[in-house]
């Protein structure tokens, strides 16, 4: 039996592009996770969420932002990390005002729900951050648990 006759071989190309792209998500994923940990310490996160994409905050000027990256909920806030620029929000637990679902930002459509977390910037005025959060009823619940039921 010879393993690079024609059959095999395509199985075996397909085969190692897959775990190819495998490593490579793995390899990404983990690399976020050590910079989340490295910014908010080790065990301080209580949830935390990748492929989150992160449209700006509305004191920004211009139209929404399309970055990615990784988002992380601690007992002090909630930071997001741009997974290629050097973007990055830190929020505050007690600026945080509230959490609502929203699909315009910006006075854009968004086409389809995402989360605005409304909070109170470095100036003392109101603002709004706008994120597209896998699991957003996880985020709003541990949201209101950690900051918001008072």
């Amino acid at each position: 039996m010879n393993l690079l006759n024609s059959g095999n071989i395509n199985t075996l190309v397909v085969g190692g592009l897959f775990m190819g792209v495998l490593f490579i998500i793995s390899f990404v994923r983990n690399s976020e996770a050590k910079r989340l940990r490295r910014r908010l310490g080790e065990g301080n996160i209580v949830l935390s969420g990748y492929n989150v994409h992160f449209y700006g905050v509305e004191s920004e000027e211009g139209k929404p932002l399309r970055s990615m990256g990784a988002l992380a909920l601690s007992g002090e806030g909630l930071f997001y990390r741009a997974r290629y620029s050097k973007r990055e929000l830190f929020i505050t637990g007690i600026q945080i005002t509230s959490i609502t679902a929203t699909d315009d930002f910006k006075g854009k459509n968004m086409y389809g729900n995402i989360v605005a977390i409304n909070f109170i910037n470095e100036k003392g005025e109101k603002d709004r951050a706008a994120f597209r959060i896998p699991y957003p009823e996880r985020w709003s619940k541990a949201l209101n648990q950690l900051f918001l039921s008072s």
